[in-house]
């Protein structure tokens, strides 16, 4: 058997073994539950935005060349995507409004968005944020400062780090472990 003839062999075993990739419908069933898994963590259980980028992720896949033949490319790509539309959605700032967004000038019944939520859902969003100060409170200083004014107020870590004087890896670890700390402490939000 010639070694060409030997690989066409591997290859459609290998196949044949893990399912027929050829086709978006096998890999949707797939890898659908992973990529959605993931989008959930990082959107913290907001399943219906997570559902919503995973169609997306999965469309821009079909859009682009994808080479199907290696499971653990599709797989990697179509995390990639899906953490590449998260970030996007953040930076478009769709998750958090602030109340620099509102009209002071406005009357109050005016200002309430068409997706405002339910008095529930207002509820446990106060209690999630009580939580997340509480959490910030009981952080040591260094890692306080970092986390406020790294991910909260969004200023370079360079400057944090002229500031304090510190070094630009200080302010990384202390917002590393800062969060490492409120994901620990926001368990039951999950």
């Amino acid at each position: 058997m010639s070694p060409s003839r030997l690989m066409v062999c591997i290859r459609s075993d290998r196949k044949s073994a893990q399912g027929d990739m050829s086709d978006w419908s096998t890999v949707y069933t797939r890898y659908r539950p992973d990529v959605l898994g993931f989008l959930q963590r990082r959107l913290w259980g907001r399943r219906e935005l997570a559902e919503d980028l995973c169609q997306e992720t999965f469309t821009r896949a079909m859009g682009a060349a994808v080479d199907m033949d290696d499971l653990r490319r599709v797989r990697s790509y179509l995390l990639r995507t899906a953490n590449n539309l998260v970030i996007s959605h953040i930076r478009r700032g769709d998750l958090v409004v602030t109340e620099s967004e509102f009209n002071a000038e406005q009357e109050l019944g005016s200002q309430v968005d068409s997706k405002a939520a339910s008095p529930l859902a207002d509820a446990e969003t106060g209690q999630l944020r009580a939580k997340v100060d509480e959490l910030v409170a009981e952080l040591p200083d260094d890692l306080r400062i970092a986390f406020e004014r790294g991910v909260l107020q969004r200023v370079p870590y360079t400057e944090i780090a002229e500031e304090q004087d510190w070094t630009v890896a200080k302010v990384k670890i202390c917002v590393y472990r800062a969060r490492k700390h409120l994901m620990a402490g926001l368990q039951d939000y999950r």
